[in-house]
């Protein structure tokens, strides 16, 4: 049911999800302190289930259903034995039992009685015959963790870190997505478009005008908006095998990532240069056109992988690495020697190679961190 309403509610020492139909009408919630889902009508569990998925994918499976691989499910404590209340024992007319448990106050003494006459001991009860509750098993230690190497210290053993000091980090609540904040209907090239009066009103007009004078155009702005446009029409074929893309990430400051696509296989920040009938040869820093000479050329994308990797783990209870794509478009051939871990370069074509990649992120996740990056709320303090 993807009309249902997932809302957060804190208050009386409780942090909690409550899934609501549409009227108002909660029918489940899920405590985040104690892991537990509850469902109030046994008809909407499934719904349930998939509603607080989206929201917090790290929650475990209600109770039937089969636990992620991977995850042991936590040791159940056996049951504490049940003390039956007195009022029932004296009506089964429990005598010797109940006797030894309560005692008769003693008697008044009369005038001129020695009240250590009226006062004798009591023997105590027997204990086969009085047995109280037995204590409940002590809790099994959590596994210690192995030590690790500290490299501060030359690569000595660390001592592993205290039970309470490992918690399960605590995503913010996303925003409601809204028309205006949805990432998802923006083209490739939007920041170019918007510079070349592409969009907007007279589109149309200036797109037929410009036709004409195209030929005397030498702005380099339209070679690096087609090119924008061939790498999405490539990221788009990856949409038939599971993966999600997003064009034109609007960043603070004005900058914005290229291409975001998102799958089983990870999150990849795609970055696009048009090297029109170029030959280009990529290595140790420095970028060669043709039989010109090598010029410096930064490979470096962490500082758009590590914005988007802030923007999505804020909203995300897990991690989310993400990696650099550069693209060259329009180039003749290209010749890549060495490049820094976490980036690929590539032509436009062999962006298909990224589609058989698997095993970072389970379907779940990936509608999760979809969902937060397509929100334009979600960028906006990285």
């Amino acid at each position: 049911m993807q009309d249902l309403k997932v809302t957060s509610w804190q208050l009386f020492g409780h942090d909690r999800l409550y899934v609501n139909l549409p009227d108002g009408t909660a029918i489940g919630w899920a405590d985040r302190g104690s892991g537990t889902i509850t469902v109030l009508h046994p008809r909407y569990r499934d719904a349930v289930a998939d509603a607080l998925a989206r929201q917090v994918p790290d929650l475990p499976a209600l109770v039937g259903e089969d636990a992620p691989a991977g995850h042991p499910a936590p040791p159940v404590p056996p049951p504490v034995p049940r003390i039956p209340p007195m009022r029932g024992m004296r009506k089964r007319g429990a005598g010797p039992d109940t006797a030894a448990v309560r005692k008769p106050p003693p008697p008044e003494p009369e005038s001129g009685q020695d009240m250590a006459a009226v006062r004798k001991p009591v023997p105590p009860p027997d204990p086969e015959r009085v047995r109280g509750p037995e204590p409940a098993p002590e809790p099994v230690a959590a596994p210690q963790r192995a030590p690790v190497p500290d490299p501060a210290s030359g690569g000595a053993e660390a001592s592993a870190p205290a039970p309470e000091a490992v918690r399960r980090r605590r995503p913010g609540v996303l925003p409601v997505l809204t028309p205006g904040s949805d990432l998802a209907s923006r083209r490739p090239g939007a920041g170019l478009r918007e510079q070349l009066g592409e969009g907007g009103t007279g589109a149309l007009v200036r797109a037929a005008t410009g036709a004409l004078r195209r030929h005397k155009d030498g702005d380099p702005r339209r070679g690096a908006l087609a090119g924008e446009r061939r790498v999405g029409a490539e990221l788009k074929r990856l949409t038939r095998h599971g993966w999600r893309v997003l064009h034109s990430v609007p960043l603070p400051g004005g900058t914005e990532i290229g291409h975001l696509l998102i799958g089983p296989g990870g999150v990849f920040a795609v970055r696009t240069d048009h090297r029109p009938g170029a030959s280009v040869r990529v290595g140790d820093g420095t970028l060669r056109l043709d039989e010109g000479d090598p010029q410096p050329y930064a490979l470096d994308g962490s500082p758009d992988a590590r914005r988007a990797r802030a923007a999505l783990e804020a909203y995300c209870a897990f991690d989310v690495p993400v990696q650099t794509v550069l693209v060259f478009t329009g180039v003749t051939a290209l010749e890549v020697v060495a490049t820094p871990d976490g980036i690929r370069v590539c032509r436009e074509r062999q962006l298909s190679a990224l589609t058989p990649l698997t095993g970072v992120f389970t379907l779940t996740q990936v509608e999760r961190i979809y969902d937060v990056a397509r929100n334009a709320e979600a960028w906006l303090d990285v």
